[in-house]
């Protein structure tokens, strides 16, 4: 991973370790709201490229009483470059991993499951139709709809990817 001063401010700004932990936090949260268990550490890395793309953050369904299979079916301009985006994202989601631990927004639990530390998070003030506030809410809203997915290989085979 380049260094901060090699890195495009572009990139630097939208992949900042701040930003991206917050929306792993985020979706934890979310995941935990219908989950008595942490989220399994290995779906993480499909957060930032979910919530990230705006397509596919936009394609999201309303609900998560829809089911991922018949939703990616009707949906597969979702995956098209989707194990791209995981491989190009997948450093800075380590680095959002490794910084929300070290400020305790997250934890590692039983089973290699991440946990949030924390009982409540104030919302940004970031204004509602910013594409901050948008991706903060896909987050949460992708916690819960893979609490209900299925098992993580299972999630993982349906979006055409491997841990």
């Amino acid at each position: 991973m380049p260094s901060w001063t090699e890195r495009p401010t572009e990139i630097a700004n939208l992949l900042n370790p701040a930003f991206c932990a917050l929306l792993l936090a985020q979706a934890v949260r979310g995941y935990q709201e219908e989950s008595a268990a942490g989220m399994p550490y290995a779906l993480a890395f499909l957060v930032l490229p979910l919530v990230l793309h705006k397509p596919t953050r936009d394609a999201l369904p309303n609900s998560i009483a829809s089911r991922m299979h018949p939703w990616l079916e009707t949906n597969q301009q979702a995956q098209v470059g989707f194990a791209d985006r995981c491989i190009a994202v997948a450093d800075y989601t380590k680095e959002a991993l490794i910084y929300s631990v070290a400020l305790r927004l997250l934890r590692i639990g039983a089973d290699a499951r991440l946990e949030t530390a924390f009982q409540r998070m104030r919302r940004p003030t970031w204004p509602t139709d910013s594409e901050p506030f948008a991706c903060f809410d896909g987050a949460r809203f992708l916690g819960r709809w893979l609490s209900h997915a299925g098992q993580t290989a299972t999630i993982f085979a349906m979006w055409g990817i491997r841990p």
